[in-house]
């Protein structure tokens, strides 16, 4: 498993692309924040404006993809002043999708998917991007998951909700995949990750953090003085390698407290940690729980 699948493997995420908004004349979209939860907008056609706090109104027209990896709070309107905030749109059902629709007889139209996702607060893979990411979804890869969508939005297909959710998962790796190639502002281990010289040792602790990852072993790993390691995490990660390595153990740890029956210990054992004390204790610094209440909390993941 490479590093950007690791990554949106520990992220837990989990949604759809299940919205279909069509709007006419004046209308008004408020999307509120929420923790742990992003949103896409896929302009297929017609023109709008969005609407962040602090920043200039942005244009949308056929083709944009807008994502919000933190659901900022945002307006989507019909016009550059976010006037007719009362004008909401009506809401119905359309197969597997919601639709938010906005009757009119004015030409100003809008006609886009949106798709919310959850994922684990603690994911790097989210919070190393930045607030709003505006791609251009006439790649022909998003054009092939458009044309999937448009085809499932048409008609009332069995086990369309499936369809749909694994379509998140594909257009979100495409999302990655294309704002990683090019020269992308991040943080956190994404930064990392773009830098050659800490490229694979990441990529080392992400695919074993059991391993007895040391400061020199991951030195050694990395072709660098103990010296080197230490600046470089701390310029590119904003953290040391020990707290690097317990930072991805205590992520790989909570999926599997979401995911498996297994008992704290066999966990806090496979993923690294000499002790079920000492794994609890740092899962509680990190989480603000310990262990067995977190498994409480998403006990709808547990394969018993």
């Amino acid at each position: 498993m490479d590093s950007l699948a690791k990554l949106i493997h520990l992220a837990q995420i989990t949604g759809s692309i299940n919205i279909l908004c069509q709007f006419k004349g004046e209308w008004f979209m408020h999307h509120p924040h929420k923790r742990a939860h992003g949103i896409i907008h896929f302009v297929t056609s017609g023109q709008g404006w969005l609407h962040i706090h602090n920043q200039p109104p942005q244009i949308l027209q056929t083709g944009d993809l807008i994502v919000l990896p933190r659901s900022a709070e945002h307006i989507l309107s019909h016009d550059s002043h976010c006037s007719n905030p009362y004008a909401q749109p009506n809401l119905s059902t359309q197969g597997a999708f919601t639709l938010k629709n906005m009757d009119s007889d004015s030409h100003h139209t809008l006609t886009l998917f949106c798709a919310n996702f959850d994922y684990e607060p603690h994911a790097d893979l989210f919070n190393g991007l930045p607030e709003i990411l505006h791609l251009n979804g006439k790649e022909p890869e998003f054009q092939h998951i458009l044309s999937l969508l448009q085809h499932e939005a048409q008609q009332n297909y069995p086990a369309a909700s499936m369809i749909l959710n694994a379509l998140l998962e594909i257009l979100l790796i495409h999302i990655l995949r294309q704002y990683l190639n090019q020269q992308p502002i991040l943080s956190g281990i994404l930064n990392g990750l773009h830098d050659k010289r800490l490229r694979g040792v990441l990529t080392a602790v992400l695919a074993e953090p059991a391993h007895d990852w040391t400061v020199e072993a991951m030195a050694e790993q990395a072709h660098l003085s103990r010296a080197q390691l230490m600046r470089l995490f701390k310029q590119y990660i904003e953290m040391s390698p020990h707290a690097f390595v317990n930072h991805i153990r205590l992520q790989a740890a909570a999926q599997m407290l979401r995911q498996t029956a297994d008992s704290i210990l066999q966990i806090a054992l496979s993923v690294g940690f000499q002790s079920e004390t000492h794994f609890g204790k740092a899962f509680k610094k990190q989480y603000g729980i310990p262990p067995g209440i977190y498994r409480k909390q998403h006990p709808e993941s547990v394969n018993s």
